[in-house]
């Protein structure tokens, strides 16, 4: 029998973006096994990204027979649903363990039943996201109000981010708070049609690469779905759910306070850390996000941070207003750029 054994190590970032971008011809295999034996550390992004990457190659080659082995021990991967998620029979399901004051299992959100809720509520299906965002930011959030209102926030605007923009049919996300560690990390994933394409509709928008479009994705303005061309707005709304595209400008910006913001789709992941970023190469068809923060450092920050970010953004984004054609590296606000640094 012709077979192949792929070993999955620590599910760390910078582990699963490399996972993602090696190359993987099933053809021709009978059997492929998947050894979880030197499995230990496992994070929600790379859960997700790994956990997506598996799917795929199910997708890809449908007529292989598929293994695992070695994987019993890891009980904090099979609470999270990990497990099944890449259909291995063990463990939870996506969404089917509780959750607690520290962690958010990995869930898959349907975009089509998210929607008919909404119709069902008759409420526009941001509000719907906003109720599901401030519920999810409860749970991890243990009764530190200002914690709670930044990580809603943040994770309204990337559910929104998916459902408007992405055209994917799911929402993946997971998140766990580690209060050892100082730290609380918030992950989602879409399979959707990736920010390359999602931004290919403006004209204005100069986009050579996986790369350039993630710089571009989290400057403030960018990705909304208005834009000036020819001098008239373009695809603009009367509502107050117009998307500005200042939602991952300013959760990237949050996440500067101490923490770290990581965006990977395409051929490209990019992590920001202390405004100095670095990009791995990678291959993944939609769109991931990682948002990391420092605990004790957002108990420092003043109550209106989010107004004084948008602020900012809006005066940068009335400068990228005024280019003619906005590319990447005429917009790029960070400091530094370290290439192939290592996604901790």
């Amino acid at each position: 029998m012709d077979s192949k054994t792929i070993r999955l190590v620590d599910l760390t970032a910078a582990n699963a973006i490399e996972f993602c971008n090696n190359e993987y011809d099933f053809e021709g295999l009978e059997e492929v096994i998947y050894d979880h034996k030197f499995l230990g550390t496992v994070e929600p992004f790379a859960m997700l990204l790994a956990g997506s990457k598996i799917r795929e190659l199910y997708d890809k080659f449908p007529d292989v027979t598929y293994r695992d082995i070695n994987f019993k021990h890891n009980d904090y991967a099979a609470h999270m649903g990990f497990f099944q998620s890449v259909y291995q029979d063990f463990g939870n399901k996506p969404g089917e363990a509780n959750g607690s004051s520290t962690y958010v299992p990995i869930t898959e959100l349907d975009v089509k039943k998210l929607k008919i809720e909404s119709y069902e509520n008759s409420e526009v299906v941001q509000e719907t996201i906003e109720r599901k965002a401030i519920n999810l930011a409860r749970v991890l959030s243990r009764d530190n109000r200002k914690l709670r209102n930044i990580l809603s926030y943040s994770i309204r605007e990337l559910m929104r981010n998916i459902v408007e923009h992405s055209e994917s049919e799911s929402i993946w996300f997971a998140g766990q708070f580690w209060p050892s560690k100082d730290r609380v990390e918030i992950a989602i994933l879409d399979e959707g049609v990736g920010i390359k394409q999602a931004l290919s509709f403006n004209p204005n928008l100069k986009i050579r690469s996986d790369i350039d479009a993630l710089l571009l994705s989290i400057e403030p303005g960018i990705s909304g779905k208005a834009f000036k061309y020819k001098g008239k707005m373009r695809r603009q709304e009367d509502t107050i759910w117009q998307n500005s595209g200042y939602g991952l400008y300013v959760t990237s910006e949050i996440c500067q306070l101490g923490g770290d913001f990581l965006i990977c789709s395409g051929n490209n992941a990019v992590i920001v850390k202390n405004n100095i970023y670095a990009d791995k190469e990678t291959n993944f068809k939609g769109t991931g996000i990682r948002m990391r923060l420092k605990v004790s450092r957002i108990n420092s920050i003043n109550e209106d941070i989010i107004d004084k970010i948008v602020k900012k953004g809006e005066q940068k984004a009335k400068e990228n207003s005024e280019l003619s054609i906005i590319s990447a590296s005429k917009v790029s606000r960070m400091l530094t750029v370290t290439q192939g640094s290592e996604s901790k």
